[in-house]
């Protein structure tokens, strides 16, 4: 015991150091999601791309960011927004326009608590508590999961999510506090100004955290108005470096000649603004603000104008993602969020996926109304049995399956592989020492030397030549047969058999020759030795001897070789479902690299080497099973 969990804490020791190791060289590989954005959008802006960096914490050290993915962080604050679905209505009264923003306003960060959850969901739905969603709905509200509840909601009456989402944005609303700007006052969510020659209405909205961000509203005069001498809005900026003082040219926001232009910094902004339109200012602090100013063209009246600066990003204090090591205390979403697939590593790796009819549905899907959509079988019954996720037996024999995420289809190659590879290798590298220099033993070895040889991409596509393309008799590529679930249990199990026979071969040929070698060179090891010529002096029949004897003692040192294939036959698998179009781990791991999907990536490669380890611990527990020398020890 004491021996196990010895090795138990160097495994955990490893794994820490290889995590660190993988993270660095990962983050120092080119690509990255922002990077892919970049590539998909060229008409991307510089400011945007910077903030994305802040947002996702790319701009911290990579060793910042390790400690982010293994205990968790905060996602960052983000300033409120006016919402412009709806038309903003301007009530002239008393010479004064009047502006209502209660309904426009939104805080991105408000998380509404349990109680105000309940008073909601009650108010769309008073009797929910007897409908088949209350436990459901239950626990969205316990986790104070928004967009969960919104999807439960949903279930019941499709216009319920966005009567939910608008009761969420007015509470939202609450806690922003709006400030008037160029002779603009609020009271509340609501502005006044003088009617003027200006018809334009300058505000700031600022959340609980700070941020400031800067809007005007016009009304419909604007249009008799002379243009401005800078475009509107003035798009917000974001600080690249902390470290360095920000500068920014405004006259590159210039309509007409620059030159003509004069800026002046308002007493409310902070910073310097030199004439020429140069802003410079050392932010201090994270934040968002709002520099004011005014610029003079001519001999004309000044014209005040605003922009907001984003410097640095705040933690959003109630949205925690949990980090890598809450996947050990039961947080499945900690194992983090696949960009590629768009869903989460552990969903994507373990997670079920049931199977309706010909059409195979990723959890979080919902049919049309909960009626069957396009002849393909998904009706409420299999929706149900999805959301509630009964046992595997009830789903397979109700005529649908749960299927095992990317592991569970990589297993149900590795496993027949390594079973068939051991089935084969084993005895035949017996008989081919035993026979030693026999037509047998030189067949044994001209066959294996071809299957160490042969590289997997090149017999797969063989195979896929010979059994699907010249003989049609196998299917080149895929998992199942669309529809097959509608044929019965037999008829499932069939299905998939054909279409792993080919792949499983193809994955287990490498192994089985290296196995026989491995295997006859260790036999004619221990062939000659005295304990086997004095089994067979006290009259053992050859039997006993050649597998009692000859072939346990034989075992030991294939026992290495054979357990740590076990993480080469699961990595093998990389280039066989790229061929055969298998949808296992292997296939996962490629694509994970190619798209710089570091979550996936880090998690796969961890299990490797999990596996490597594990596969050692394996070969020592067998060595103590096989040699009773080594229990005695």
């Amino acid at each position: 015991m004491f021996y196990l969990l010895k090795r138990c804490l160097q495994m955990i020791f490893i794994l820490a150091i290889l995590s660190i190791a993988l993270f660095g060289l990962l983050s120092a590989m080119p690509g990255n999601p922002v990077d892919l954005l970049i590539t998909s959008n060229p008409n991307v802006k510089p400011e945007d791309v910077a903030r994305l960096r802040k947002l996702r914490g790319l701009d911290k050290p990579w060793y910042i960011q390790y400690l982010h993915w293994v205990w968790g962080y905060h996602e960052p604050a983000v300033p409120s927004k006016l919402l412009l679905a709806t038309p903003i209505t301007m009530k002239i009264q008393d010479d004064q326009i009047k502006v209502d923003l209660s309904t426009h306003l939104i805080d991105p960060n408000y998380i509404p608590n349990k109680t105000t959850l309940l008073e909601l969901t009650k108010s769309l739905w008073p009797d929910f508590e007897n409908s088949e969603f209350s436990r459901d709905i239950f626990k969205a509200i316990e986790k104070q999961d928004t967009v969960l509840l919104s999807t439960i909601l949903a279930k019941k009456n499709a216009n319920f999510s966005s009567i939910f989402a608008s009761m969420i944005n007015t509470n939202s609303s609450q806690g922003i506090v709006v400030q008037g700007l160029f002779g603009a006052k609020a009271s509340g969510l609501t502005l006044t100004k003088k009617l003027d020659t200006d018809p334009r209405i300058w505000f700031t909205l600022t959340n609980s955290y700070g941020q400031q961000s800067v809007f005007f509203l016009t009304d419909e005069r604007t249009s008799f108005l002379d243009p401005y001498p800078l475009q509107l809005p003035l798009p917000n900026q974001v600080v690249e470096n902390d470290k360095k003082i920000f500068i920014l040219d405004l006259k590159k926001f210039a309509l007409e000649n620059p030159e003509r232009l004069h800026f002046r910094l308002l007493e409310e902004g902070p910073g310097f603004l030199s004439d020429d339109g140069i802003y410079r200012n050392k932010f201090e602090k994270e934040g968002q603000s709002v520099i004011t100013f005014e610029v003079k063209k001519g001999n004309a009246d000044p014209i005040p104008l605003a922009f907001s600066v984003e410097h640095g990003v705040i933690g959003n204090e109630k949205k925690f993602n949990r980090g890598f090591l809450f996947f050990f205390t039961g947080d499945q979403e900690a194992l983090g969020f696949s960009q590629t697939y768009k869903r989460p590593v552990y969903e994507l790796l373990f997670g079920p996926e049931v199977v309706c009819g010909n059409l195979q549905i990723d959890p979080g899907e919902n049919c049309d109304d909960g009626n069957q959509k396009s002849g393909d079988g998904c009706g409420a019954d299999c929706i149900k049995e999805k959301d509630n996720l009964i046992s595997k037996a009830q789903i397979f024999f109700s005529g649908k399956i749960v299927q095992s995420g990317r592991i569970g289809n990589t297993l149900q190659l590795m496993l027949p592989a390594l079973l068939l590879s051991f089935i084969v290798a084993i005895p035949v590298g017996i008989l081919s020492a035993y026979w030693q220099y026999s037509w047998l033993d030189y067949l044994v070895n001209f066959l294996a030397f071809i299957g160490i040889s042969l590289p997997a991409f090149w017999f797969g596509i063989m195979m896929i030549y010979l059994f699907a393309e010249l003989f049609p008799i196998l299917p080149a590529g895929g998992i199942q047969t669309p529809g097959i679930y509608e044929q019965g249990i037999l008829q499932v199990v069939l299905d998939r058999f054909k279409y792993a026979l080919l792949p499983t071969i193809v994955l287990s040929i490498l192994f089985i020759g290296r196995w026989i070698r491995y295997m006859r060179s260790s036999m004619l090891e221990v062939l000659p030795s005295d304990y086997i010529r004095t089994a067979r002096a006290k009259g053992l029949s050859e039997k006993v001897v050649i597998v009692k004897h000859a072939a346990r003692n034989a075992l030991i040192p294939v026992v290495t070789v054979i357990t740590l294939s076990i993480p080469a036959l699961f990595g093998g698998a990389v280039l066989t479902e790229t061929v055969f179009s298998w949808p296992g781990i292997g296939r996962l791991q490629y694509e994970a690299i190619l798209n710089s999907d570091y979550y996936v990536g880090l998690v796969v490669f961890l299990i490797f080497a999990t596996l490597v380890m594990l596969a050692n611990l394996l070969a020592d527990v067998l060595y103590i099973l096989i040699d009773p020398r080594i229990r005695k020890k």
